[in-house]
């Protein structure tokens, strides 16, 4: 197997990105990501769109609602943005967010938390604690079903919505982690393999966790880096997508297994011919659409339970 030629041609349109120089290297990041917005291609209409803001000690804390029908007492999915832990927001995963709430039928809740290195480890992490927290509390005012939740991620926000999800074990019914960031060791195989990319690569990886996790207090800490937990029972049942060409597809295969030696249902799917970030790229990558259809029908599965 290789690259896929659809692949291939989004990595080509991501080389010619342009930033400005005199921006910070992280303020960089977050204006080449956001330049990732048109690859998702068009924005499709939901029945209803609406936001709220939240305080959390202080810090504003935004939440995007897609609702794609008027169901009474939804369920719904809270959705947390990957980025690398320092990048991304509600307007980068908009587009996807609208198909996906469209092709399950499931009111979706994005979390615009606080991003690294101005607020590393724990800030985002307790920002999608307190939203969810808030969300479960507010359920029936929101018309939502507190027996129906799945949290979910991609990248970094895979691995809040693995944290998340523990903490939350006791009420949500399933976690959506596609092509989670689970491990800050960065020596599996696929690291060593894509070292030098596609779209992620090694250097970038140490800056994202030195940002992160500035010092060494956090560094072993499981809420942090999921591979690390070791309290995995009675966790929520679990679909895990992951990318060939990706250098996180291993620790995404690794905490899959480590989830399945706990007794937790997971469906593990490997994407050939892609790479990380595809979940982003519907415009080009017809990969894209197959996972929009796994995921979909494994949240419909879920609740129907």
């Amino acid at each position: 197997m290789k690259l896929s030629e659809q692949a291939e041609k989004v990595l080509m349109k991501i080389q010619h990105i342009e930033v400005l120089e005199t921006l910070s290297p992280w303020e960089a990041g977050r204006a080449f990501y956001e330049k990732f917005i048109p690859l998702a291609g068009e924005k499709e209409t939901v029945f209803q769109i609406s936001e709220n803001e939240l305080l959390n000690e202080g810090h504003r804390v935004r939440l995007r609602t897609y609702r794609p029908n008027d169901q009474d007492r939804s369920p719904f999915i809270i959705y947390f943005h990957g980025g690398w832990f320092n990048a991304g927001n509600l307007e980068t995963h908009d587009t996807p967010l609208r198909r996906l709430a469209n092709l399950s039928q499931t009111v979706i809740i994005a979390i615009d938390y606080r991003l690294a290195p101005e607020h590393p480890f724990p800030a985002g992490l307790n920002d999608c604690e307190f939203a969810v927290k808030w969300i479960i509390e507010n359920a029936s005012f929101l018309n939502l079903n507190p027996n129906k939740i799945t949290i979910a991620g991609d990248s970094a926000g895979g691995a809040l919505a693995a944290t998340i999800a523990g903490k939350f074990r006791e009420i949500v019914n399933a976690q959506l982690l596609i092509y989670p960031v689970t491990d800050n060791s960065l020596k599996t195989a696929s690291w060593k393999e894509f070292q030098d990319g596609p779209l992620l690569d090694l250097k970038g990886g140490i800056q994202a966790w030195d940002w992160y996790l500035p010092g060494p207090a956090h560094r072993d800490n499981p809420d942090a880096v999921p591979l690390l937990a070791d309290d995995l029972q009675d966790l929520p049942s679990a679909f895990v997508a992951v990318a060939e060409y990706d250098p996180l597809r291993d620790e995404g295969i690794l905490y899959a297994e480590k989830l399945k030696t706990s007794s937790i249902s997971v469906t593990l799917k490997l994407y050939k011919g892609t790479t990380h970030g595809f979940f982003q790229m519907g415009g080009f990558i017809d990969d894209t659409e197959v996972l929009m259809q796994d995921v979909a029908e494994f949240i419909k599965n879920q609740n129907s339970l």
